[in-house]
């Protein structure tokens, strides 16, 4: 999801305004900005759907942390499914993720989603000083709702967890959840995301315990 994915970082369907069905953005951009310690971090991203099944996806934010992800999805029954997989790399760290994706529409104006994936954070200096460090490892699960009262406005909640799965003397548990409201009309849909509890701010960012605000615009060119 997925973020990737997700809580944007790949939704690779959308709530169709007239026909409130799953359906593909062809191709979707977004830009965004969000407060990282005492600074702002722009984030550009992007997804085209390269086969009816196939997404290919990209994220590239100031700091310079780039991350290239891809997605294989389908309809099962009414529930939109998809394996991902991502590549990011920050300054000094490498990031790679495998996970699974699902949503379904309840009704006409609410949708669940949830997803599960594996991370492997590897340090760049020791991977180059072949120091023989294992992979910091993560296993994250999310679970959401996303509401649709009218047209043009959506609200949505997602609760995370993550479990760290290598050595740790922290805590091996975190939980936070983001809330998001965004405004839709026709091509560009403005949106504020609210996040609390432990997390990152950005991928390549240690984590932190205070509240963020995320603003940015998602691109619709269908």
């Amino acid at each position: 999801m997925m973020k990737k994915l997700i809580t944007l970082l790949f939704f690779p369907f959308f709530v169709h305004a007239n026909h409130h069905e799953l359906a593909y953005y062809e191709p979707s951009m977004s830009l965004q900005t969000s407060k990282v310690g005492n600074s702002w971090v722009g984030t550009v991203s992007g997804t085209v759907q390269a086969t009816e099944e196939i997404n290919l996806g990209f994220e590239l934010d100031s700091t310079g942390y780039l991350e290239l992800g891809a997605g294989y999805g389908m309809l099962l029954g009414e529930t939109y499914t998809e394996a991902f997989v991502s590549y990011g790399r920050a300054d000094i760290v490498d990031i790679y993720n495998v996970g699974v994706f699902a949503g379904r529409m309840l009704t006409d104006d609410v949708l669940i989603f949830g997803s599960t994936s594996y991370e492997w954070r590897r340090n760049v200096i020791g991977k180059i000083l072949d120091t023989g460090a294992s992979p910091h490892q993560e296993w994250k699960t999310s679970l959401g709702t996303s509401y649709t009262p009218i047209d043009w406005l959506n609200f949505s909640y997602s609760l995370n967890h993550e479990r760290i799965m290598s050595y740790t003397d922290l805590e091996p548990n975190i939980l936070h959840a983001d809330f998001t409201l965004t405004f839709k009309p026709k091509y560009i849909e403005p949106y504020v995301k609210y996040r609390y509890g432990q997390h990152r701010v950005r991928p390549g960012e240690p984590r932190t315990t205070e509240g963020s605000y995320e603003f940015g615009f998602n691109f619709n060119f269908k």
